[in-house]
């Protein structure tokens, strides 16, 4: 029979010793005892000098699992494997680097759940710079307003929304049924190069106190903290959840 020792969060099997990763802990006082903010980053691939958010949640992962299932409201549904997301996410991050855009420029994506959105979202991340996703209720005037505030230098808008690119000085790409045709043509593999320090996304709130939503920006460390949602209920953790 196996004994199993933990001390100091060193766990001692068959005399071979280990440090456990806080998804390893299967019950709340074992996550509570040895939970660090170090043990966080060990969850991770990357580390506070080199890190995605995109990498972290998508090309790290068995290409052939199921990443993303999308019910639209007309009762079709969507499947999208981190495979999927990997190869066309790294199109989208070639194709934004043809641009000669700088790092920690923002591009604004008004897209509905699709391959599309998923794939330029992380693109943008993957390509070290800032997407900023819409609301796609948005009219003229809520557009202008956060593009003002966050002057992206690239608005990719759903083809629900092509007559707003008539409102704006931003330029405008309608991501119409030849988008991802065109994005074919770029290579399918992206290396990353970002810190966990650099920006990743601005997300704006519902702004119910003010005129303008203000963005709450997010660094790729940011990926790190969110960790915290999927262990605060430590009991459900364990190997591979």
């Amino acid at each position: 029979m196996k004994k199993s020792i933990k001390y100091q969060k060193i766990e001692v099997r068959d005399n071979i010793s280990f440090m456990p990763r806080l998804t390893d802990y299967t019950s709340y006082e074992d996550a509570h005892k040895f939970f660090t903010k170090e043990a966080l980053w060990d969850l991770f691939d990357g580390d506070k000098d080199n890190l995605n958010i995109a990498y972290e949640c998508i090309d790290r992962h068995e290409p052939n699992r199921i990443a993303i299932n999308i019910a639209t409201d007309t009762g079709e549904n969507q499947t999208i494997t981190f495979g999927d997301l990997s190869t066309w996410s790294n199109r989208v991050a070639n194709w934004l680097q043809t641009k000669g855009y700088r790092a920690g420029d923002r591009v604004a994506i008004m897209l509905e759940p699709s391959l599309e959105f998923y794939a330029v979202l992380f693109g943008i991340m993957k390509a070290s710079y800032v997407a900023v996703p819409l609301f796609t209720a948005f009219g003229p005037d809520g557009l202008n307003a956060r593009l003002k505030d966050c002057e992206p230098v690239l608005v990719i808008l759903d083809t629900k929304k092509s007559e707003l690119a008539s409102g704006t000085d931003t330029e405008t790409l309608i991501a119409d049924n030849g988008f991802l045709s065109d994005l074919e043509a770029y290579n399918t593999t992206y290396v990353t190069s970002t810190t966990s320090a650099d920006m990743a996304m601005y997300q704006y709130t519902s702004g119910t106190s003010r005129e303008l939503p203000e963005a709450v920006k997010h660094r790729h460390r940011a990926v790190v903290t969110v960790m915290l949602g999927t262990c605060g209920n430590f009991t459900r953790c364990g190997p591979g959840y």
